[in-house]
């Protein structure tokens, strides 16, 4: 149900490079093989893309690039606090401020919506949702003016592959990269986050993602969402495995959500998040525990870590892992180097172009 392609292709230095996709084959979702075709595109015009992060970072002459990617789609958006950072980044009023909802992750489920969108509009923003992970009918006009109106671009979190697949079929990419390069701000956690980026440590293979199963489970509008993570239950352990996923790739670098996280396969993401950077060791790995995001402003950015709650950075200024939530909330920069892993936790604060 779930095979693996292991394609080779030639990149812009004219060495063979191994590139592991995996292409899922499934009614639930649909994958079409654009999706790796855009990747490797992607990834051919950002082989060097360790040297070159300052440069790709750099959106225009007045660099008006604005971002919040957390570690956690529902939980992190129903906090108030990554809300409150997230406006003062539009810098309006927050009654003129336009907050555009894309739920693809998960198939426009409204339980979603409302629990990340509501911070907003108890702030008085204007929220609107752009609804096409099913529906066909919405002409690409009227999505683009959506776009084009937001002042904030919040992705919700779910299944990556799938509303990766469905905004690049259906033409959205080109406007969503227009907004991004205007200044609009780029918000979401877990798929929401990685969909910024060159691609992600993703849950997008576990069938509880899939399309068909969201929506039997959620059918009932009366439904109550938490966080889309399925966190590991203590009595079963469900078997599928995390993936690399392709993304739009307007953002150099590997996002791993939910860092600190166990999820139902009952494997801690930020040790399997090790394990496809070494398959993939020419790129930078940001991993985001569930309760942290990553504030971009400019040439600048931020750690923003949520007060009470658990995390993995530790609290006494060290550079080791904490596990079971010992730490605060946090980012961890990753990298290959001679075939190793080396980790350092993300500085407060910073330059940009330093990520």
């Amino acid at each position: 149900r779930t095979p693996c392609s292991f394609i080779t292709a030639h990149v812009s230095n004219n060495k063979a490079m191994n590139i592991r996709k995996y292409l899922l084959y499934s009614s639930q979702l649909n994958i079409r093989l654009r999706t790796t075709l855009h990747a490797m595109s992607a990834s051919s015009s950002t082989s060097n893309a360790l040297s070159t992060v300052g440069e790709r970072f750099r959106v225009g002459p007045n660099n008006k690039l604005k971002g919040v990617f957390g570690g956690s789609g529902s939980d992190l958006m129903n906090d108030a606090r990554p809300i409150q950072r997230i406006v003062e980044l539009v810098g309006k009023p927050v009654q003129d401020i336009h907050v555009l909802y894309l739920g693809t992750a998960t198939y426009d489920i409204e339980a979603f919506e409302s629990r990340q969108t509501e911070r907003f509009q108890e702030l008085n923003c204007q929220v609107s949702a752009l609804k096409v992970a099913l529906d066909d009918s919405v002409s690409l006009k009227d999505a683009e003016d959506l776009i084009d109106q937001a002042d904030v671009l919040v992705v919700g979190g779910g299944n990556t592959l799938y509303a990766v697949d469905r905004w690049t079929s259906l033409g959205l990419v080109p406007a969503l990269r227009k907004a991004m390069e205007r200044g609009a701000v780029m918000t979401g956690g877990s798929a929401g986050a990685i969909c910024w980026f060159d691609g992600g440590h993703s849950d997008s293979m576990d069938p509880d993602t899939y399309k068909d199963a969201m929506l039997s489970k959620f059918a009932d509008s009366s439904s109550t969402a938490k966080d889309e993570t399925d966190v590991a239950s203590s009595t079963e352990v469900k078997q599928w495995n995390y993936i690399r996923v392709p993304a739009l790739g307007f953002l150099p670098g590997l996002i791993c959500p939910h860092h600190d996280k166990v999820q139902s396969n009952g494997v801690l993401r930020a040790i399997d998040f090790d394990r496809i950077l070494l398959q993939s060791p020419d790129e930078l790995g940001i991993a985001i525990d569930h309760w942290a995001a990553l504030v971009l402003n400019g040439e600048s950015y931020e750690v923003l870590s949520l007060e009470g709650k658990p995390g993995s950075v530790p609290t006494n200024g060290g550079e080791e892992y904490v596990s079971d939530g010992g730490g605060t909330p946090g980012i961890w920069i990753k990298q290959v180097v001679d075939g190793k892993i080396q980790q350092r936790p993300c500085p407060p604060k910073g330059s940009t172009a330093d990520l």
